[in-house]
Order: structure tokens, then C-alpha cells, then sequence
């Protein structure tokens, strides 16, 4: 009976205690060859948690509360609930057991955030129009000071724990009212009133040097907070996009603005929806530069097109500064791959238009991460 249960203890140990982030180690009876990874950086472990709200692999440890697993290093195929067979991507790691990738600064302080990241207790499905505390932990309002309070007319998304990225037009307004405050870490905006528990002071903000409120190019603005925020489950930041291709997943926009098209009806809550990338040629159809005189160019390589064809979900007033964001990584992190920056109308089937944040990357890592 002892010699049973030393075993036991013996075979426990080496399952939680296997090995740290980037050791080789067994992932199943079926699959030989892994490497301890954070499980929000495994791709098949991420799918059979959303399909089966578990995976099948070897757990190496923690490392704080993320789990560390033994995610294959091999093609691994599986059956997901609808029956599919599908194969995980065969991962391409370098000498050092870590997954090779871009060297942008964006990039290094994307793994950051992910190591920082406190998963909510629920995986989240994107498609509703009510957004969950917690999913979309990146999404911030800016609170413009008036008579009676704060007035949240600009959405922004939290990219570092002192700065929010959002749309220039939100900060050079023809009133030359500025946003002052920022509320994090809710769905629901609440009192009008500065509270400290969820919101912080604007110190400085950065326009995009190239913008002018004449043109609807490079709407692009920061907002450096006057405290280091601290990240939780309801708090975080996002990543940026990277790549200069579209993603080819779903995106979503969210935003606190405009319900109706028939009156202004604001949102108290968080809402979301899903929409789909529409190429520029479609796109430049709606905006042509004889009708549009802020856009001389058209639509720009430094924007990007996303609608409904249904022209049931759009952004509209009180979104603009918000995300265009997409989970287009195996690690399970949101990417910001643009802000929102104008329409033609609310809730039709013209699609709107997105600062491309790719194409602005030097300067946003200039700013908030200065080397």
C-alpha cells in the first residue's frame, strides 16, 4: 500500500512539476515530442479548451497563475464537437525552445501582456451584443469634463499600463474640449463623476504629427495617464497587429455610442459585434474623393474598411477612438488591428473606415515605448 502510494506521489509530482517554459517534455501516450509552454500560447490546446473546455495534454507547472502544458510539437490531430478532424500547426521553435516571431518592440511588450494577462474564469464567445466583464479588459472610455459631470462621448484601448491609443478627431474637437479622464476595467459606465476606483487622470496626449482635422488621414492620437495602471482579470492591455495583411479571422468592434438610427439613444453598456474586412477597391466605392472632400486620396493603404453587408452592426457616434480588434493568434490575445475613425451614417451597409494601425507602428512605439 506505502509502495502504491509513493508511486502515486512520484507520478503527480512529474505531471505539475515537469519542467519550466521552453523544456522539452512528453504531451500524451499518443504524442512524444512538446515543449512546456504557456497554455495561452499553445494553438491546440486553445481549440480543445473552446470546443471541450479542457485539453488532453501534460501539465509542466504554473507560472503564476497561467498554466504551463506540454504543448506538441508535432501535428496532432483530434476531433473537435462538430465531429472534424482537425491537425494543430506544427510549431517552429528555435535552439532555445522559443517560438520564433517578429523582433518589433510592439511584439516584445505584446509577450508582456500576455505574461501579465489574468484569464477571466470563462471562455468568452464572440458574436452576442453584450459584452462580459472582463472580455475585452483593453477597452477604455474617455470622459470629456461638463456641467454635470464627465460626458463619455470617445471609446480607446489601453496598450501599455500608462497609455491609451485612440482617435486624434477625439482629441482635437471643434469645441477644443480635451478628454481629462479615462474609465477602465468596465462594461457598465456608471455615474457621471470621477471615481477612483476606476478611473485615471489624462497627463499628456500625443496627435499623430501628420494629422489635420481638414483630412480624415492618419486619425491616430495617445493619451499618456498620470498613474501606472494595475493590471487584473477586468484590466489589461491589448496587442497590436503586426503584419501588413488583413487578418483573416472575425473582427469585432465595441463601444459605449449610438444605439438607434432613429434617435440618440446612447449605451450604457459595453456592446460588440462582429464584422468582416471589406477590401479598399469596394470600400474607396463609398468614399470617392469628389464626394468626400476630407479625402483627397480616397481610402488610403493606411486605413482599412470593415461593415456588415447586412449593415446590421456598425460603430456609430460615441465609438469613434474605440478597436477594431481580432483574435488572429494562436495565444489567445486580442489584437488591435485599428481605431475607429468615421462612417457614412450609422448601421448601413457602407462600411466604415479604420486608422490601419500597422502602418503606424514606429510612432507608437516611439511614444509609449521610447528605447
Amino acid at each position: 500500500m506505502f509502495s502504491k502510494c509513493f508511486l502515486f506521489i512520484i507520478l503527480l509530482v512529474h505531471v505539475i512539476t515537469a519542467g519550466e517554459v521552453g523544456d522539452r517534455c512528453i504531451p500524451s501516450e499518443d504524442v512524444e515530442d512538446g515543449v512546456c509552454t504557456l497554455v495561452t500560447n499553445c494553438k491546440v490546446a486553445l481549440r480543445q479548451i473552446k470546443d471541450n473546455n479542457y485539453h488532453s495534454f501534460a501539465r509542466c507547472g504554473f507560472e503564476g497563475i497561467t498554466e504551463v502544458m506540454c504543448c506538441p510539437s508535432t501535428n496532432v490531430k483530434f476531433v473537435d464537437v462538430t465531429g472534424e478532424t482537425t491537425e494543430s500547426p506544427r510549431r517552429v521553435d528555435d535552439n532555445n525552445g522559443n517560438t520564433r516571431g517578429s523582433k518589433r518592440k510592439a511584439d516584445e511588450e505584446c509577450q508582456k501582456i500576455i505574461a501579465s494577462s489574468k484569464p477571466p474564469l470563462d471562455l468568452h464567445i464572440i458574436g452576442g451584443e453584450q459584452a462580459s466583464l472582463g472580455e475585452f479588459p483593453h477597452m477604455v472610455a474617455l470622459g470629456f469634463e461638463g456641467q454635470f459631470g464627465y460626458r463619455f462621448d470617445c471609446g480607446g484601448s489601453l496598450i501599455s499600463n500608462r497609455f491609451v491609443l485612440t482617435a486624434a478627431h477625439c482629441v482635437d474637437t471643434p469645441d477644443r474640449v480635451e478628454p481629462s479622464v479615462v474609465r477602465m476595467g468596465v462594461t457598465e459606465l456608471g455615474d457621471p463623476q470621477f471615481n477612483s476606483e476606476t478611473d485615471a487622470r489624462v497627463e499628456a496626449i500625443y496627435k499623430h504629427p501628420n494629422y489635420t482635422r481638414s483630412l480624415k488621414y492618419d486619425d491616430l492620437a495617445l493619451l499618456k495617464l498620470d498613474k501606472a495602471v494595475q493590471f487584473d482579470t477586468t484590466l489589461n492591455a491589448a496587442c497590436l497587429y503586426t503584419r501588413d495583411t488583413d487578418p483573416t479571422t472575425a473582427l469585432t468592434i465595441t463601444g459605449w455610442g449610438t444605439t438607434s438610427t432613429t434617435k440618440d439613444a446612447r449605451s450604457n453598456t459595453l456592446l460588440k459585434a462582429n464584422v468582416t474586412v471589406v477590401s479598399r477597391s469596394k470600400c474607396s466605392e463609398s468614399y470617392t474623393s469628389t464626394k468626400w472632400r476630407k479625402l483627397p486620396n480616397g481610402i488610403s493603404e493606411t486605413q482599412v474598411c470593415a461593415g456588415d453587408p447586412d449593415g446590421l452592426r456598425d460603430t456609430c457616434q460615441g465609438d469613434s477612438g474605440g478597436p477594431l480588434q481580432s483574435l488572429s493568434e494562436p495565444d489567445g490575445q486580442t489584437r488591435l488591428v485599428g481605431v475607429t475613425s468615421f462612417g457614412r451614417g450609422c448601421g448601413s451597409a457602407v462600411p466604415g473606415v479604420y486608422t490601419r494601425l500597422a502602418h503606424y507602428l514606429d510612432w507608437i512605439e516611439g511614444v509609449v515605448w521610447p528605447r
